[in-house]
C-alpha cells in the first residue's frame, strides 16, 4: 500500500522516444490531404503567388544581377579539394570521375538555391567500365517539386506526388528548417526594394520629360473655336519634335524654361540610390560602391563579397558535394567513408611563406606533413616528404658547429646554388679568386670589373648576383671564423 506522499516513476514507453510526436500532420492538418506543404515564404503569400517566378524576374534588373553575378563569382572563384582516407585504388577512381564532372557548372546549379530557398538537381548515371559515375546533372524547375508533411522532396506529376528514387535528386537548400523545408530565398529581401526602385525609375522618366525640356506656350485669341485650338496644339507638337511648325498670324508662342527642380530631382536621386543600396547589402554585405562620397579604396573593397555571406554559400556547395560523394562510394564501394569536398582559397602569403621556409630549410628545420597540410591548404594524397629532410636531426646553431671546415673556397662553395654551366664556370672562378692581388683593388665595383675582363663571356647580371651571395657568404663565416678564434684565446 503506497502512503500520499509515495510518487508513482512515469511509465517509459521506448516507442516513444524513438518516434516523434510533433510533425506536420498535427500542426498542418489542412494539408494533410494534399501531402504538400505550402512555400512559408512571406513575400510570396503577400503577393498570392505560389511559383517562384515573381523571383526570376528580378533577376533583369542590372543592379540584382549584377549582385548575384558577383556573389556566384566569389564561391566558383574558389579552388577545391577531396580530403579522403580511402585506399590508391578507390581515390584513384574518386579522382576519374571528378576529372570528366564539370565542377564549377555544377557549383553554378547548386548556388541557385541561394537565390530561392532550394534547388533539385536531377543526376544521371552512367555505368561505365564496372563503375556508377554521374554523367550529366539537370537543375529542374522548383515548381516541379515540394516538400511532404515529413519534410522529404516529392516530385509533382499533376495531382499525383510520389517521392523521386534514391541517388536520383539532389536538393541543395538554403538555412532549411523543420518548420520551413524549403530554404530562405534570398531574393526576398530584395523583391520590395527592386520593385520601388524601377517606380522611382518610372516617376523619374516622367519628370524628366516634363520638366527636362522647355515649355511651348501659345496664346489664341479668344475668339478662336476649338477647331482652331486643336490646330495651333498640333503646331505647337510639331514645333516641338522638328523645330518647325506654322501657327495662325493672330497667335503668339512663348517658351518658358523649367526651373528650381534640382530639389525634386534629387528626392528621385536619393530614393533611386537608397534602394540600390539595401539590394547589395542584402545579397553582398555592403554597400560601398553605391555611396557617392566612397573612397577608391572602399569602393574596390566593395566589389567583393563580405567573408561571412561567402562562407555560408561555400557551406551549401560543400554540403551537396558531399551528399553526390557519399552516394558515388554506396554504389561503387563497401562500407568507407566518403572524401569530404572542401572548398578554399589560396592565401596572399603563399609565396612568402614559401620563401621563409626554404630559408629555414637550408638552416636545417624539419617541418612534419601536418605543417604542410595546414600552411598551403594540402590534402595527404597530394605530396610526400623527401627522405632526406624526415631524417635531418635538429641543427646546432652554436658557432663551431655551424661553421664548415676547409679553406675559403671549399666555405663559399657551400653556400653558391647550382645553375646549369654556371655552377662549374664560379668554380673556376673561386679558384682564380683566391690568387687575385688585392692591393689594387679598393672597393668591390674594382673586384667585379676585374673579373669581368677575366670572364668576358659571362653574363654580367648572373656574375653579379652569384658574386653577392658569395660575399655576403664570406663576410658571414669570417666573422664567426673571428668570434671563435676570439673565444679560443
Amino acid at each position: 500500500m503506497t502512503t500520499p506522499n509515495q510518487t508513482h516513476a512515469p511509465k517509459l514507453d521506448k516507442d516513444e522516444l524513438t518516434s516523434q510526436i510533433a510533425t506536420a500532420h498535427r500542426y498542418f492538418g489542412v494539408y494533410k490531404f494534399s501531402q504538400i506543404l505550402p512555400n512559408p515564404d512571406i513575400v510570396l503569400r503577400r503577393l498570392g503567388k505560389s511559383s517562384l517566378s515573381a523571383y526570376r524576374e528580378l533577376l533583369i534588373d542590372p543592379i540584382v544581377a549584377g549582385a548575384v553575378r558577383r556573389r556566384k563569382a566569389s564561391v566558383s572563384g574558389l579552388n577545391y579539394r577531396l580530403d579522403s582516407e580511402l585506399s590508391d585504388k578507390e581515390q584513384a577512381i574518386i579522382n576519374q570521375i571528378f576529372d570528366n564532372l564539370d565542377i564549377y557548372g555544377l557549383i553554378g546549379q547548386i548556388l541557385e538555391a541561394i537565390l530561392y530557398g532550394y534547388q533539385p538537381i536531377e543526376v544521371i548515371w552512367q555505368f561505365k567500365d564496372g563503375i556508377w559515375m554521374p554523367d550529366r546533372f539537370i537543375a529542374i524547375p522548383q515548381e516541379w517539386t515540394g516538400f511532404d508533411t515529413d519534410g522529404e522532396l516529392v516530385l509533382i506529376d499533376g495531382i499525383a506526388k510520389t517521392a523521386p528514387p534514391p541517388f536520383k535528386i539532389l536538393c541543395p537548400t538554403n538555412n532549411a528548417n523543420f518548420t520551413n523545408p524549403y530554404g530562405t530565398a534570398e531574393l526576398s529581401c530584395v523583391y520590395w526594394a527592386c520593385v520601388f526602385k524601377r517606380g522611382g525609375l518610372k516617376f523619374w522618366a516622367e519628370f524628366a520629360e516634363k520638366f527636362g525640356s522647355p515649355w511651348i506656350i501659345g496664346h489664341e485669341p479668344r475668339s478662336n473655336t476649338d477647331d482652331d485650338t486643336s490646330k495651333l496644339l498640333d503646331a505647337l507638337e510639331e514645333l516641338m519634335g522638328n523645330a518647325v511648325a506654322t501657327i495662325p498670324n493672330d497667335s503668339s508662342v512663348e517658351i518658358k524654361e523649367a526651373t528650381g527642380k534640382t530639389g525634386s530631382s534629387q528626392v528621385f536621386d536619393d530614393f533611386i540610390r537608397y534602394c540600390r543600396s539595401e539590394i547589395n547589402i542584402a545579397l553582398l554585405g555592403q554597400d560601398q560602391t553605391t555611396e557617392k562620397d566612397t573612397s577608391h579604396a572602399s569602393a574596390m573593397a566593395g566589389l567583393t563579397v563580405t567573408k561571412d555571406i561567402r562562407d555560408n554559400d561555400c557551406r551549401v556547395v560543400e554540403s551537396c558535394f558531399n551528399t553526390l560523394l557519399t552516394w558515388i562510394c554506396k554504389l561503387n564501394f563497401h562500407n568507407v567513408s566518403p572524401p569530404k569536398f572542401v572548398l578554399y582559397e589560396d592565401e596572399v602569403g603563399d609565396k612568402t611563406l614559401a620563401e621563409r621556409d626554404q630559408i629555414l630549410a637550408s638552416l636545417g628545420v624539419v617541418f612534419n606533413q601536418s605543417y604542410y597540410e595546414r600552411a598551403y591548404n594540402l590534402s595527404a594524397d597530394e605530396f610526400t616528404l623527401n627522405a632526406q629532410n624526415t631524417t635531418q636531426t635538429t641543427p646546432n646553431f652554436s658557432e663551431k658547429s655551424f661553421t664548415p671546415q676547409g679553406d675559403l673556397s671549399d666555405k663559399l662553395v657551400i653556400g653558391v646554388p647550382s645553375d646549369d654551366d654556371l655552377t662549374a664556370q664560379i668554380g673556376q672562378m673561386l679558384s682564380d679568386f683566391t690568387t687575385l692581388d688585392s692591393s689594387n683593388l679598393d672597393n668591390e665595383t674594382a673586384l667585379l670589373e676585374k673579373l669581368a675582363s677575366l670572364y668576358p663571356t659571362m653574363h654580367i647580371d648572373k656574375l653579379q648576383d652569384k658574386l653577392t651571395q658569395m660575399l655576403f657568404i664570406a663576410d658571414t663565416l669570417s666573422r664567426l671564423h673571428t668570434q671563435e678564434e676570439m673565444g679560443l684565446n
